[in-house]
């Protein structure tokens, strides 16, 4: 059984690379045999993996200089489930892991007064 690249049907390579699905870049020698030297091949994404800041741990290491425009000085407190407070050294950082983000300051004082009425907290309790 030959060694025949994932991406290739039909003649066509179908890689998320490429902008449409194309004859063009398809080469027997490569996409029958060595394709995971070509540089439309993706390795496939595995199921559950980390993707964006879940890559990251809980704690920040280095200061990014948007820091003053998110950063919060003292602890806030939000009764959602989906908040969470990080700690660096300019203060905290709220993070919402609906989002899967840091928020602003303004979410983050929106979170702790109106986190019942969140539209995001509500997508998350439906799903």
């Amino acid at each position: 059984m030959p060694n025949v690249c994932p991406y290739y049907k039909n003649g066509y390579c179908v890689s998320p690379l490429l902008d449409k699905p194309t004859d063009s870049v398809t080469a027997s020698h490569r996409c029958l045999k060595e394709y995971s030297t070509c540089r439309y091949y993706k390795e496939p994404e595995q199921e559950g993996q980390k993707k964006g800041l879940e890559l990251f741990g809980d704690t920040v290491e280095k200061v990014v200089n948007f820091y003053p425009k998110i950063s919060i000085l003292e602890e806030v407190v939000s009764e959602c489930d989906y908040f969470r407070i990080v700690k660096n050294e300019q203060g905290y950082l709220a993070y919402c892991s609906v989002l899967r983000r840091i928020l602003t300051i303004s979410q983050t004082n929106n979170c702790a007064q109106f986190w019942s009425k969140c539209p995001m907290r509500v997508l998350a309790h439906g799903l």
